[in-house]
């Protein structure tokens, strides 16, 4: 049997040990939490981009649709003699853009494919938006 100074000892070991582990938890502890908080910092700034990208792609997308408002209110032989390229005052939003209008030959003389284009540049990457629609001689939706 274990005196009680024995004891005593063998109690204070035990709780230095257990205080020596505690530092090392709270050290590992804190690793793990600056892991997580630079993980979900990398997320915030990858969803940060895409929502900016998003913005750019949808004011492109807006500038075109309002040319093609515009074409869609000329006649066949104005929509044949257009420029090829186009403004607008959403496209002053975009860094460097410029609007593009391509007139194709389609399936004979009385139906043309426009192609109407924004591009522009995102954080030094050349972009793109596209919209591609077909025109007829009779005008859209007519028989």
């Amino acid at each position: 049997m274990q005196e009680p100074a024995e004891r005593k000892g063998a109690a204070v070991k035990r709780k230095k040990r257990e205080e020596g582990l505690t530092y090392i938890e709270v050290l590992v502890t804190m690793v793990i939490l600056a892991l997580v908080l630079i993980a979900l910092l990398s997320c915030f700034l990858h969803g940060f981009n895409v929502l900016s990208r998003m913005k750019q792609i949808a004011i492109a997308t807006q500038a075109i649709q309002e040319e093609l408002e515009l074409i869609r209110n000329m006649s066949f032989n104005d929509i044949l003699t257009l420029d090829s390229s186009f403004t607008n005052e959403s496209l002053s939003l975009l860094e460097n853009s410029t609007g593009a209008v391509n007139v194709e030959d389609s399936l004979g003389d009385d139906i043309k494919k426009l192609t109407v284009s924004v591009f522009w540049t995102y954080r030094e990457t050349q972009m793109r938006k596209d919209v591609v629609t077909f025109i007829t001689r009779k005008g859209i939706n007519r028989k």
